[in-house]
Parts: structure tokens; sequence; C-alpha cells
């Protein structure tokens, strides 16, 4: 059966009334049936975190080895760029199979956010790929139609070579390291008792820097600990590596790998010092709450060793004017924990409970991993306020709200997750 939702936009080219970008030399296919008349198959999305960038190492070709096109399908894209140039490819087949463009003549069609098209056809010369500019920012649909049987092809189960994406001078952010998914004691907070014990990272009094450490319990992998009244500027050393008496730990249970997450979101640090099995050293690039995370090497997030004992946590600083304990400054104060995000994880829409102590104007920021602002806005505040906003579009992963108002700065971790 002929799927025909999206024929209004051929049509509107057709009589001259959307203006797009040059589009290729074949006819351009906005009907297909695959997964649905109206969406995309979304492997990309969760297998590569959408359309690729180049982090300084090149552009990525992003290969789908695990099935082949057909006639009649959709792709969604998420992330794509305005302003980018893309290539999306069918040219190699399954080992033995012979396709890779072969089994039927190829024509995609490219589908911005507004539904304007962007480019169909092929490239000139060749028989699976095509490359166009994107016109728009955010998430395109690529259709993959045979030339000739727009919607109605007996191809719709012939496959035709493994899809791939790729990008032509597209920049992005260099990755951070470590690993930002924890499980204890929630997957968006940290272990208070630094603050509860010793009122937060330590500073130095004049005698020096203190060694807090906490020996009442272990470190475990998947974890996180905060950290209040980190200072801008100031060297601290979290570790783990000395353990109960007998019991042998220390940072020799399981690898250890420490993340530190400043109140943006942003790394600060990850990993170990060199020639370290238990401690890591980092500057502070700003000042409030940060988080540490606690992690085993290869097993982000997912470790066996969620209940093996590892060492006594322990925060120490290095002695310097950043550092001197000083009474605090009249200013913005930062705290973590402190408003509510339902729900949580999310596929897109989330709820902010606002709440009381920032009644008046609440600024708003939500910022990716890389401490990049995604979405940013500005409410009134009550004692009951709430406020919805939508990471729809955005890519998997971790992201973290940041509430200003009253000269108090409030941060929650979120997670994004594939519909």
């Amino acid at each position: 059966m002929k799927h025909t939702t999206r024929n209004f936009f051929a049509k509107l080219f057709a009589a001259g009334i959307l203006v797009g970008t040059t589009l290729g030399a074949q006819a351009q296919c906005t009907d297909w049936i695959n997964p649905t008349s109206t969406g995309g198959w979304t492997d990309f999305n969760t297998e590569f975190g959408g359309a690729p960038c180049d982090d300084g190492t090149g552009c990525p070709f992003n290969e789908i080895t695990a099935f082949e096109i057909f006639a009649d399908e959709a792709y969604a894209m998420s992330n794509i760029a305005e302003g980018g140039s893309y290539t999306f490819s069918a040219c190699n087949g399954a080992g033995g199979n012979g396709t890779g463009g072969t089994a039927w003549d190829i024509e995609f069609t490219i589908i911005a956010p507004s539904g304007a098209i962007d480019a169909s056809g092929l490239n000139g010369g060749s028989n699976c790929e095509l490359t166009w500019t994107a016109s728009e920012s955010g998430t395109y649909l690529i259709v993959v139609s045979e030339v000739g049987a727009c919607g109605n092809s007996a191809n719709d189960a012939t496959d035709n070579g493994f899809p791939a994406i790729t990008c032509n001078g597209v920049s992005c952010a260099p990755p951070q390291p470590g690993c930002t998914t924890w499980t204890n004691p929630t997957p968006t907070g940290g272990w208070t008792d630094f603050n509860t014990e010793f009122g937060g990272a330590p500073c130095d009094d004049g005698t020096g820097c203190p060694f807090n450490e906490i020996t009442a319990f272990e470190i475990f992998a998947d974890e996180a600990y905060a950290m209040d009244n980190v200072a801008e500027g100031g060297t601290y050393t979290f570790s783990a590596c000395n353990g109960a008496a007998g019991d042998g730990t220390g940072g020799t249970a399981w690898d250890i790998e420490f993340t530190i997450i400043a109140p943006s979101g942003a790394v600060d640090a990850a990993g170990l010092n060199a020639g370290s099995i238990c401690e890591l050293t980092w500057t502070a690039s700003e000042s409030g709450t940060y988080l540490i995370v606690v992690s085993e090497v290869g097993a982000c997030g997912t470790s066996a060793n969620d209940a093996t004992n590892n060492g006594f946590p322990a925060i120490t600083c290095e002695s310097s004017d950043a550092v001197s304990c000083i009474p605090t400054a009249v200013g913005a104060t930062t705290s973590s924990s402190s408003f509510s995000i339902f729900p949580n994880p999310t596929n897109g829409l989330f709820t902010i409970s606002l709440p009381k102590s920032l009644a008046g104007n609440v600024e708003i920021e939500v910022l990716d991993i890389r401490g990049r602002s995604v979405l940013s806005t500005t409410v009134a505040g009550t004692s009951t306020a709430a406020s919805t906003l939508d990471l729809t579009g955005q890519a998997e992963g971790t992201y973290f709200v940041r509430l200003s108002g009253n000269g108090r700065i409030l941060r929650e971790k979120l997670i994004l997750m594939g519909r």
C-alpha cells in the first residue's frame, strides 16, 4: 500500500511554493513505509549519537553493518548542524552478497526539520551516495527509494548495502574523558558525607591543608560524592589509598577511575595521577559543589564491583591563596539536590519544580557534559511554580540543569534517553 502522508511537500515544490537548495538530477521522493510512513529508523542516533562531526581527528565514517538498506524506508538523523556538509551512502554490502548499491537503483531524499528538501538523487557518477549541505539544524529524515518507484517499490525486502553517514569538515568539541554515569546514591546525586562531616572541600587555615578521610566505609564502583565549597583555582587530591585494617584494599581490589565534574557539568579531570592506582589531583575551574564519580576502568556505570570495597575515600588540598580559609564572600552560593526534575531520565520533555529560595526571576540553563549551553530561558519563580522544558532533538546522554536567582545557583543532573 502506498503511503501519501508527505505528498504535500512534493506538491508544494512542484507548484514552486517552497524553494530549497539545489536538488539532484533525479526526482525527489517523500513517500515511504518503514518504520512508519512519517518516522525514520533511529539506529544512527542510538549507535552514534546522531550525525557525525570532527572532534579534531577527522570526520568519522559511521556505518551500520547489522543490516542493509531497503526501498521505501527512512532514517532519522539528529544533531545535523546548519551549514554542515554530509554524505549518506550504501556502498558496502555484507560479505558475499554482492550488493552495495547494485541490487536496485537507489535514490535518496534529504528532508530538513521544517519539511524542506535539501537534496535528492545521488552524486554525479555515483550509484550509492548523496552529499548535501544542511539548510537547518536539528533532526533530518533520509528517505531511501528505488528510482521510479516512490513508496511502492517491489524491493522493500531486497537488501542493497550498509547504511552509512560521514561529514565534510563539520567541527565539534573533543570528547571529554572519564565516566559521567553512576548509580549510587542516585544516578543524579552524590554521597554528602564529606559535607556533613567536614563541611565540604578542605581549606588551609594557616596550618596547612588537612587530610580529610572517611574511615566508616570504603569506595565502591558506580558511585559519586558531592563536595561543597570547592574554590576556583584551588588544587585538590581525591584518593582511596587506605583500606580497613586487614582487608588489603586501598585501590587494589579493582582498577579505579575518578571523574571530577564541575558545577556547570564540565569535566575538570578524569583517570588517576601518573603512576598512581588510587588518587587524582585537579585544579578547579569553578567554585561551588563538585561531583566526584568513582568508576571501574572499562565499566562506566556497569561495574560488577558496585559491592566490592576498595579503600577509604579522602580529600586534601595544596596550600595556596585559592584554598585559604577565609570568610565566604557575599554573593552567589551553590548547592546541589535542591530542586526536582521529573521525569528523570526523560525522553525529551521534563518539568522543573522551582524552589521558594529562588522566588523572582529565575534563569534556567541546560548544559551538556562538555559544559556547553543547549537550552536557556528565564521564568518568574514562586513557591509552587514549575517550568516544562524540551530537549527533544538533543543527543542522548548526561546533562546538567542549572537554576540561577536571588544570588543562588542550584544544579541537578538530567539523563536524556532515546524514544
